[in-house]
């Protein structure tokens, strides 16, 4: 794993370009921290951070060329596929390494831009064609290696992390209004929009070129394209038997191409299904104890570490464990540096806690992530599910206008309002409130009259329902299981992956995300990826007598933190001191008053709203580090560093 930046202009190379990408470079040393390196040409400087995961000798350096030295590349991720690959090539190309590096610059060579379709792999990458004057900057299919990226139309600079184009003085640091309201709804801002207007993230699967304008000042830049995505299109031929064999068969492979290392390798154990399925297959293909790793609470039902034990047990493995406390908020500057942007998933703080605990052992750490959108295995996809079957008796409409009555004589600030607003919405709609933290109307009672700041929250419910039209099929789960898939996967889970893993220079991969189980079970029936509205029926029913029946059929937790007692506990004291603090106020985006408020609801309760005070609080600190150190005034208004 390692981190990756560069600066592509119309200008012949010079100094301030290459102590540029030198910055850029030194401000991701977390990501790779083995060793570094740059290429300049007329046009291009780039920089590498290197992790060394696959040959470890001085050959894998990078940026790494062809024979001749017409193509480079900085490369960030693993290619699980490699070594087919260069079978493949090595009568055509002479190899001066053992890296999977080596190997996507020649299969550019052969291929061109096609090199994409045959890497089974996570990776970020920037392609350097001399002969062309042509860069590309390509991202994997789910986006688990993340790339961003600005442009003036004079300048192209990329980067692994938001942090290392910040360095660069002319990108301006001008609040995106829009993205804001979007965090705001859904605790993170998706790709291809940044928390900064003029930064924008590279969308997963997608392919960006940029070219030099021949006698012409500034740059030609190609908008990003897809070059792959799931598409949902059932094959009711296929039997359940079928279905277990092949999914037995993509798991165990995708489990073991995601062993190849060249360093000490573990895994995260949850004691779920996705990661104790991890372990049993990592187990089966090693005659090493298999290196584990878990992370608890000292308090229930938010502890999963006697479920994780179970499994560690039944597979021998050398099972390591860390307890949470609510003194581990103290960790929210430190989050705020790494994530770059404001990122409301409470459950970074585990992450984080875990990699750091695993990286004292191993490099590189398998997931289960990824297995709930493969195998639906949300309760939210059965509440939606159940939702829908109950218009088979009681129409719809019947049903919907019964509710919204009883939504608006139900006081809106009592318990319970929520769910009667939600069964007054279409089953879609119904759906999509699962993901929403600060809805419009929220958002305008929260934000600051004198901020000035439009709401225009409906742009993510808007994207999200395009995705779910544009998914290939017609039924509600493949619908849920996409916007999943393309959304809430790559923008909120893998970020928070990436980001706690890199911190401490720890490379994370996740066989669930293999493309071929992705495309096998997108023609799998919904009637078999959910049966009985059993969530992960298929998956249940291949690891049947391999773990314990404990783990097959416990009620599913998720990877959660106690907010809400933390919030009413220890950590109560903590929030308010932040979110009421001068700092806060004098930034001037949020009512004082609301946020009083919610404080008070969720201390007197019932009502939890801790959900709602750790998207300001994790904003505020983000604002702390992101844009107090660099500006003055705290009006969104553009900032340069």
């Amino acid at each position: 794993m390692c981190g990756i930046c560069g600066v592509f202009d119309n200008t012949a190379i010079d100094q301030e370009r290459s102590l540029r990408v030198w910055n850029m470079a030194e401000s991701m040393v977390h990501r790779g921290p083995d060793d570094s390196g740059f290429y300049s040409s007329r046009h291009l400087t780039m920089g590498h951070r290197r992790l060394k995961i696959i040959d470890l000798s001085p050959l894998g350096r990078q940026p790494m060329s062809n024979e001749d030295g017409t193509i480079w590349i900085s490369f960030n991720g693993e290619i699980y596929n490699y070594r087919e690959l260069r079978s493949q090539l090595d009568r055509a190309h002479q190899f001066r390494s053992e890296s999977d590096t080596e190997v996507i610059i020649h299969l550019y060579e052969e291929r061109g831009d096609e090199f994409l379709q045959q890497l089974n792999g996570m990776f970020a990458l920037a392609l350097w064609d001399s002969t062309r004057q042509r860069l590309l900057l390509c991202r994997d299919r789910f986006g688990e290696k993340p790339l961003y990226y600005f442009t003036n139309g004079e300048m192209l600079a990329f980067a692994s992390e938001l942090k290392s184009l910040l360095t660069i003085s002319s990108v301006p640091r001008e609040l995106d209004t829009e993205a804001l309201s979007t965090y705001l709804a859904l605790g993170y801002v998706p790709a291809p929009s940044t928390i900064f207007k003029h930064i924008k993230k590279l969308p997963p699967a997608s392919l960006l070129a940029a070219e030099v304008r021949p006698s012409e000042q500034g740059l030609r830049i190609t908008p990003p394209t897809r070059y792959w995505q799931v598409h949902y299109d059932p094959d009711h031929r296929i039997t359940e038997r079928e279905c277990l064999e092949s999914i037995s068969e993509l798991v165990r492979d995708a489990v073991r191409i995601r062993m190849y290392s060249d360093v000490p390798i573990g895994a995260f154990l949850s004691g779920g299904l996705d990661s104790s399925t991890v372990v049993a297959m990592m187990s089966s293909l090693t005659n090493r104890p298999v290196e584990t790793f878990s992370i608890g609470f000292d308090e229930d039902p938010w502890n999963e570490l006697p479920f994780a034990e179970l499994a560690a047990k039944h597979f021998a493995t050398r099972h390591h464990t860390f307890c949470c406390t609510p003194d581990v908020l103290e960790l929210l500057p430190t989050l705020a540096k790494h994530y770059d942007e404001p990122f409301a998933d409470a459950s970074a703080i585990p992450t984080y806690c875990v990699s750091k605990m695993a990286r004292e052992f191993v490099t590189v750490a398998l997931s289960g992530d990824g297995g709930d959108e493969i195998f639906a295995g949300y309760d939210r996809y059965n509440r939606a599910i159940r939702r829908e079957e109950l218009s088979r008796f009681v129409p719809d409409t019947v049903l919907r206008q019964t509710f919204s009555l009883a939504s608006r004589i139900y006081p809106r600030r009592r318990r319970g309002w929520g769910v009667l607003h939600r069964n007054s919405l279409e089953v879609l709609d119904y759906h999509l409130m699962d993901y929403c933290i600060y809805p419009a109307d929220e958002q305008k009672d929260l934000l600051s009259r004198s901020c000035g700041l439009p709401i225009t929250s409906s742009g993510p419910w808007r994207n999200l329902r395009i995705l779910a039209e544009s998914c290939g099929t017609s039924d509600l789960l493949s619908k849920m299981q996409y916007m999943d898939q393309m959304m809430y996967l790559p923008d909120d889970l893998l970020v928070k992956v990436d980001r706690a893993s890199m911190a401490v220079s720890l490379e994370t991969r996740a066989p669930f995300l293999d493309h071929r189980l992705a495309e096998f079970m997108a023609k799998v029936p919904v009637t078999l990826r959910f049966r009985g509205n059993e969530a992960k029926h298929l998956l249940k029913r291949v690891m049947a007598g391999l773990l314990p029946d404990q783990i097959i059929h416990r009620q599913k937790a998720g990877f959660g933190v106690p907010l809400r007692r933390w919030f009413r506990g220890k950590a109560s004291e903590f929030a308010h001191d932040i979110l009421l603090s001068q700092r806060a106020k004098e930034r001037g985006l949020f009512s004082s008053k609301q946020i009083a408020n919610l404080l008070e609801t969720h201390a007197r309760g019932p009502r939890d709203v801790s959900h709602k005070l750790w998207v300001l609080l994790f904003f505020e600190m983000w604002c702390r580090c992101w844009l107090d150190e660099s500006v003055a005034a705290p009006e969104p208004t553009p900032m340069v560093m």
